[in-house]
């Protein structure tokens, strides 16, 4: 340190003048002064001491090591600012030191895991979570949910238990995937609902909207796959289910038990037919529903209708067509296959 400063600051002092920051930066300074120096035991002592050798104290210079001296009643005001200043240059080493580990680990492809988060549904409603990316999920009661905090630059992935109704935001660069016992439903944007079975571990994806892609690694090396186990699962469509079972080690798609009406108002169809074919009838089913039906167009090409089948659901719709057709049907691997005898 310099000597005019602290000849300054002792002029001050014998004075009555020093504020009580000065006061403590003298404190400090005679904490780090020579051990030869005789240091003044209380207020008065220290005055006497300064007005007799100002000149030679201020000609004193800071040791690079100073030893703490007790000064009265100011020696723990020293104390307690060089443990704020040590505080304070451990948390700039640690926050730099964050920040090299940071760029280093970014540099070598190492990325940071990010903080996972479980929420179980205790309660006996639904309870809606909302993701980092804007997704939301309607966990059911006796569920629960395992999820990032921030999902990373590249994929989205959570862990459900229980039953779960999702809304995905779409992203094609960054599919989102749910996993559930040995099943993984991948999507890039739709609604679907999972439900899985704590007892016999069996998973049913159920599609409400878009188109989901439901596979399982189990079953892929059961099955000696060398491809993407991906390849061996099973794409939904809305309206389609598919259930892993466990014990089977199998996939069995179908349509849901309820099959929901897939276009708007605007665009609804009239069930009302008069003397209509049946052609015409069946493709306004697969139309509003989003289902594939096959039936033997030859056979059935000379039929023709006449009914209405406005407030009926799916299933009904078929069961009265079929009456009248005199024939049956029958779901197969989510189709609906219509057998008969054909109209005369």
């Amino acid at each position: 340190m310099e000597n005019t400063p602290y000849q300054e600051l002792l002029t001050k002092y014998l004075n009555g003048q020093c504020t009580d920051e000065e006061r403590v930066l003298l404190d400090e300074w005679f904490a780090s002064l020579d051990s030869d120096v005789a240091l003044p035991a209380d207020e008065n002592e220290k005055k006497q001491l300064i007005a007799k050798n100002w000149q030679q104290l201020a000609a004193r210079t800071v040791q690079d090591q100073p030893v703490v001296r007790r000064l009265g009643g100011q020696w723990y005001r020293w104390v307690a600012a060089a443990a704020s200043l040590v505080l304070l240059l451990g948390i700039g080493w640690y926050v730099s030191r964050r920040v090299v580990v940071d760029q280093a680990s970014s540099q070598n492809g190492l990325v940071e895991k990010p903080t996972m988060l479980k929420r179980v549904n205790t309660a006996a409603t639904p309870l809606e979570i909302r993701l980092s990316d804007s997704s939301r999920v309607t966990l059911e009661p006796n569920s629960s949910l395992q999820y990032p905090e921030v999902f990373s630059e590249n994929q989205r992935e959570v862990t459900l238990e229980g039953e779960a109704f999702f809304s995905v935001q779409k992203n094609p660069t960054k599919p989102f995937l749910v996993y559930a016992n040995d099943v993984v439903t991948k999507v890039l944007g739709t609604s679907f609902r999972i439900k899985t079975n704590s007892a016999s571990k069996n998973v049913t994806v159920a599609v409400r909207t878009g188109k989901v892609s439901v596979y399982s690694p189990k079953l892929a090396k059961l099955t000696n796959a060398k491809s993407d186990p991906e390849t061996i699962g099973v794409v939904l469509t809305p309206n389609q289910q598919v259930t892993y079972l466990h014990d089977e080690s199998r996939l069995v798609k179908s349509l849901v038990e309820k099959p929901a009406l897939l276009i708007s108002p605007a665009e609804q169809v009239s069930f009302t037919f008069q003397n209509a074919p049946v052609s015409r009838v069946l493709a306004a089913i697969e139309k509003v529903y989003g289902v594939d039906i096959v039936y033997d167009e030859e056979v059935m090409g000379n039929c023709y209708i006449t009914t209405s089948l406005e407030s009926e659901d799916l299933h009904d719709k078929l069961t009265i067509l079929c009456k009248l057709l005199g024939a049956s049907y029958k779901e197969i691997d989510a189709q609906l296959v219509i057998t008969g005898q054909g109209c005369q």
